[in-house]
């Protein structure tokens, strides 16, 4: 199946593209893409996750423009066409 990424401020800074396709074996969560997409592009590892491997809550992840935090979290499983968007916060002072 294939889902879209749509990343975001130092996201996107990060990985030079505003939106990735990517290809997954069905049944597949929101952390196992985060696990693939920081395997790709291992610079965003240091905005997923924190030093000891876990995931930041601070950054932002939808599925299809709902928090996961309403679905099931990093266990909310993907379907075929579905628009993953990574948010990380915008900081300034």
């Amino acid at each position: 199946m294939n889902v879209r990424v749509r990343l975001y401020g130092m996201a996107y800074n990060e990985v030079g593209t505003r939106e990735l396709s990517v290809e997954l074996i069905d049944d597949l969560t929101v952390n196992d893409l985060l696990s693939i997409i920081v395997e790709r592009y291992p610079s965003l590892t240091k905005l997923v996750y924190d030093d000891e491997g876990v995931f930041r809550e601070y950054l932002e992840v939808a599925v299809n423009k709902t928090d996961i935090i309403g679905l099931d979290g990093l266990d909310s499983v993907l379907k075929e066409s579905d628009i993953v968007l990574i948010m990380p916060p915008i900081g300034g002072g």
